[in-house]
């Protein structure tokens, strides 16, 4: 196991910060520097300032059983941010259900065979039960600029672009983009 993979799983334990680190999501952020404030708060009232919080909390217990309380709550937030990152193999939409894997495949046989109309059908139906479908969309795109639809391919480029699931695609997409651009210029305009 690489290094990289190590601190991956060692960061699991911190909330918020898997989704942080695979998808750059906002609340991932904020999610993560609240937890990091509770972490370096609770860990100084234990060991750097202990009296701290004996001294806002007048019965001493109080104080022992509220640094017992944040403590418990760090790790059970541990805990959970680690079990909720194990990717489940019980959520369709995180897989794809079998059948939009499938109507995948026997899109990409037809885009191959160049029956770009059949592969579209399939592609739109996969699209419509689950937005979020990134393989999909790409072929669809690459569809597009085949058909020569570039104004289309180029608006689902910048709609997918915008998708939380488009990060690790981007160079994918920039590559879609530029393709259709340079195609773009390459046609010449209609004439009315």
């Amino acid at each position: 196991m690489d290094s990289r993979a190590i601190l991956f799983f060692a960061f699991r334990f911190w909330p918020g910060f898997s989704k942080l680190w695979l998808k750059g999501d906002f609340h991932s952020l904020m999610v993560s520097v609240l937890f990091s404030w509770v972490w370096v708060a609770t860990c100084l009232a234990t060991f750097v300032w202990p009296e701290w919080l004996i001294s806002n909390l007048s019965p001493v217990w109080l104080s022992k059983a509220a640094l017992v309380l944040l403590w418990i709550g760090v790790f059970s937030a541990s805990l959970l941010s680690a079990f909720a990152a194990i990717p489940s193999t019980a959520n369709p939409s995180s897989l794809g259900t079998a059948a939009t894997q499938e109507n995948l495949v026997n899109a990409q046989e037809l885009y191959l065979q160049a029956n770009y109309f059949d592969a579209e059908r399939l592609i739109r139906k996969n699209l419509s039960g689950q937005a979020d479908d990134i393989e999909s969309a790409l072929l669809w795109i690459a569809i597009l600029r085949r058909t020569r639809r570039i104004p289309q391919a180029l608006e689902l480029i910048s709609n997918v672009v915008k998708m939380d699931v488009a990060l690790p695609w981007m160079a994918e997409l920039r590559s879609e983009k530029e393709q259709c651009l340079r195609i773009k210029i390459q046609t010449p305009p209609a004439h009315d």
